[in-house]
């Protein structure tokens, strides 16, 4: 698409996101109140409740008990902690959506043959149609009935600059049902005829690695960055412990402080210091040889690099890229479900690839798996 025409395409939908009206061939979508109080919005207004009710329960214990590190004590004071911690997340996760609420006028979209404007309270984005490969919602599609919230990613080609444009539901009535719209516009993807011998990558896949580890964006080449969700992942339950312990020691009579010694305040410090730095050594030791890169995707394979080395997966044996879901719980997050991406090889075993330590989400980088995969990409 030349300079001209996407100037062109980009003034009418201006135009139109001026005038919030449908002008022409394009097409104005308008924000409006996403569903904020699903059923986690509501687990994010009881959260608070309930940790404040824990509270009230563990100090009026040790009131009567007379105590604040007998067992009992100490077990009701974790899980107070533990509630304050999931009560935090669920505010941070509410407050983001009562922003895009009171923001859901700043939100439109116009759409017209040659691509999409998105404009959000952060600015304007141009997505010719050309460069549009994916529409997906985030999600297991088994529990998208009803409406919820969750985000439409587009996904992109490498070349356009950006991996992905995340949309919140502000779009139709459900966030399914707006994907759904964007995918019938966007119609069908036509495979690219094989082109190149991959020979770079062939050759020195390690220097490719390196390359787009420096900053380096080779043309034809997705690089998705390594994430931070392997943060939620510490050792925090021996933390709590020891948050627990400190608590009820700082509350201690000087007495009672004098005559349990230095051995209580050694195992809070383990707690709350020297265990988790151990942790954060060990992980960093892990993640380090990948250089903030998460994977590396070519025309002919796919790169990840271990303390081994660069591991190299041809696209040809990829059978499937699928986002494997399954419930977990963790003292942050409680019960809740883990996603990963799997990577179905011909002759091989699956390669299992955690959300928490990619950059994008899943649903994005099978996506560009596929792509690349079933050469709709050039």
């Amino acid at each position: 698409m030349s300079v001209e025409a996407t100037t062109s395409w980009i003034d009418k939908a201006e135009k139109a996101l001026r005038a919030g009206v449908d002008i022409d061939d394009v097409e104005v979508l308008r924000g409006a109140s996403p569903p904020v109080l699903d059923g986690a919005g509501m687990s994010a207004v009881l959260a608070p409740v309930v940790a404040a009710g824990a509270w009230a329960f563990s100090f009026y214990r040790d009131h009567l008990n007379g105590s604040s590190i007998d067992p009992l004590g100490l077990f009701v004071r974790i899980v107070a902690l533990v509630l304050t911690i999931r009560a935090a997340f669920l505010l941070a996760m509410l407050i983001k959506r009562l922003n895009v609420m009171s923001e859901r006028k700043d939100y439109r979209i116009a759409i017209c043959d040659e691509g999409i404007l998105y404009r959000s309270p952060v600015g304007d984005i141009a997505l010719p149609r050309t460069d549009i490969i994916d529409i997906v919602e985030r999600g297991d599609w088994r529990g998208r009935a009803g409406r919820r919230y969750s985000e439409v990613f587009i996904v992109t080609r490498p070349s356009s600059g950006r991996v992905y444009v995340e949309v919140p539901p502000v779009f139709d009535a459900t966030a399914g049902a707006f994907a759904e719209r964007l995918m019938r516009w966007r119609g069908p993807l036509t495979a690219k005829a094989a082109g190149g011998s991959g020979e770079v990558v062939e050759i020195s896949r390690s220097r490719l690695f390196d390359d787009v580890a420096g900053g380096a964006r080779p043309e034809g080449v997705a690089v998705l960055k390594h994430g931070r969700g392997w943060l939620r992942k510490g050792p925090y339950a021996t933390v709590l412990v020891g948050a627990a312990v400190f608590i009820g020691y700082a509350r201690l009579p000087a007495d009672a402080l004098r005559a349990l010694g230095p051995a209580l305040p050694l195992m809070i410090g383990s707690c709350l210091l020297a265990v988790p730095f151990l942790w954060a050594y060990l992980i960093r030791r892990e993640i380090r040889p990948r250089k903030g890169i998460a994977l590396v995707i070519t025309a002919s394979d796919m790169l990840m690099r271990a303390r081994s080395g660069v591991l190299r997966v041809a696209l040809g044996d990829i059978v499937r890229a699928t986002v494997e879901v399954r419930s977990s719980w963790s003292l942050l997050e409680g019960y809740h479900g883990t996603k990963r991406l799997l990577i179905s090889r011909r002759n091989a075993p699956d390669i299992r690839y955690d959300e928490a330590y990619l950059g994008v989400p899943c649903e994005v980088a099978q996506s560009l798996i596929d792509g690349y995969r079933k050469r709709l990409l050039p």
